[in-house]
């Protein structure tokens, strides 16, 4: 993931647009209303709204607000998954943000600029790692402990690094894995079964941890068996579901070794019903994905099907 340095030039220049768009938006109820325009006074979300309100107070020439009041402009400095929005947009409040992701609500501030990456603020620590590291620490305050005891005086920059090995597979890409092939007239099943992988289930952030069938029937072309277990991993190496994994795999090798057919079998246990919720650790989730051949064709699947049951 990219990391961007925000300036406090850049934070003036969005805090004046958000003053502006705030301005428009009076101008145009005073119209409805047929009454006089008034500015709204300014919220800001803790923390990182806090200096934002302060700013866009000072562009409209109103107050920033201790607490938000029917009326007011409640403001942050990013939009992501809309949570903290939500709370604010439900109640009735006007919300805007110095930038939100791609990803985040359409509806919620929409004109927003757009900036994706991890962002690191001026008022937040300047170092890359300093982000991140700081919700490590208010989680483990959550949750009521001590962040500068001894045993945890590491653990963000611990967990930091775990998180960032354990998803590296965005980085990874399944053309350049499989592009190197061989032209080997081969015509029959290619199997590589008992690859181990461990993945962090996307609901929970939770490990998942089991074994893939990958098999493909080459169409004159066959690429090296590593390579295979490497495409596991590129996928695993993300927030994931199972399902989603299984199907992915399939489809890179259809997209990229063109075979007559392919076929994934994933199995696996998931920490987030082992450990919390029904708490069933035996419990193995098995999912499958078949393409080509091995989907329609009878002999084809059942013989790929049998391979995935040796273990």
């Amino acid at each position: 993931m990219t990391t961007t340095t925000i300036t406090w030039h850049d934070v003036r220049t969005e805090a004046r647009a958000i003053a502006g768009r705030a301005d428009v938006r009076a101008r145009l109820r005073s119209e409805e209303d047929r009454t006089r325009a008034t500015l709204p006074d300014v919220y800001g979300v803790p923390r990182g709204g806090c200096t934002v309100a302060a700013l866009v107070a000072t562009y409209l020439d109103t107050r920033a607000l201790d607490e938000p009041v029917p009326g007011c402009l409640i403001v942050d400095d990013l939009i992501d998954s809309g949570n903290t929005a939500r709370r604010f947009t439900h109640a009735g409040y006007d919300f805007d943000a110095l930038y939100r992701k791609p990803g985040s609500p359409s509806g919620i501030a929409p004109e927003a600029t757009r900036r994706d990456g991890w962002l690191v603020f001026p008022w937040e620590q300047a170092d890359e790692a300093g982000g991140p590291e700081d919700a490590v620490v208010r989680l483990l305050e959550h949750v009521g402990e001590d962040p500068n005891r001894e045993g945890l005086l590491n653990t963000p920059g611990r967990v930091l690094r775990a998180y960032t090995e354990m998803t590296e597979g965005y980085g990874q890409d399944p053309a350049d894995i499989l592009s190197t092939v061989f032209d080997e007239q081969h015509e029959s099943m290619v199997v590589l079964d008992g690859i181990d992988f461990t993945s962090l289930c996307e609901h929970h952030l939770l490990p998942f941890v089991g074994t893939a069938t990958v098999g493909y029937i080459p169409a004159g072309n066959v690429v090296g068996l590593s390579k295979l277990a490497r495409l596991v991993e590129c996928y695993a190496r993300r927030l994931q579901v199972q399902e989603r994994m299984t199907d992915q795999i399939a489809d890179a090798l259809v997209d990229h070794l063109h075979p007559l057919g392919a076929g994934v079998v994933v199995t696996a246990h998931h920490a987030c019903m082992g450990c919390r919720g029904v708490r069933k650790p035996g419990a193995r989730m098995t999912t499958s994905a078949l393409r080509g051949v091995m989907l329609h064709g009878d002999a084809a699947r059942s013989e790929f099907m049998g391979l995935a049951r040796l273990r």
